[in-house]
């Protein structure tokens, strides 16, 4: 009888730590590749942002010049999408008649890069009129990624 009691408690308590587990450990392998993904990103951003203009000039050829002639901003703003869970590049990009226009007077708007199965697309998503810093705050589907190097890790 004791047995028949293990066979059937012993199944359940696993399904209950996998389920209270799962997302930490899926936590833990995302945060593994994440030093990897933007290592990858740097080496192959100028590739990657050449893509993206080709890929949106395929969607709309007009489009497509606008962005040829854009000014690509050098920093990173790092995000995951909370539905397919892909860490995300965005930049920021603006458009603007003269390259010493002030940013306020110029259009803008957010390249965004994914990282699925342990490569970089660019497809020539993008979020117009908008800031990546901002892309956070207004969509809720976007989390921010903070990035720790090995040197500032601290235990705690």
């Amino acid at each position: 009888m004791s047995l028949l009691i293990w066979a059937g408690v012993l199944p359940l308590c696993l399904v209950l730590a996998l389920g209270l587990l799962r997302r930490p450990i899926r936590l833990f392998f995302e945060e593994l590749h994440v030093d990897q993904a933007r290592e990858l990103f740097h080496r192959q951003r100028e590739h990657l942002e050449a893509r993206f203009v080709s890929a949106l000039s395929r969607l709309d050829p007009g489009e497509g010049s606008r962005w040829e002639d854009a000014h690509w901003h050098d920093e990173v703003f790092w995000a995951r999408d909370r539905q397919s869970r892909h860490f995300l590049a965005l930049v920021c990009v603006h458009f603007g008649l003269y390259p010493d226009e002030p940013l306020a007077l110029c259009s803008h708007a957010t390249a965004v890069f994914e990282y699925c199965n342990r490569q970089w697309r660019a497809e020539g998503k993008r979020l117009d009129e908008i800031r990546p810093e901002e892309v956070v705050g207004r969509n809720r589907r976007f989390e921010p990624v903070a990035i720790v190097h090995p040197h500032q890790r601290r235990l705690v």
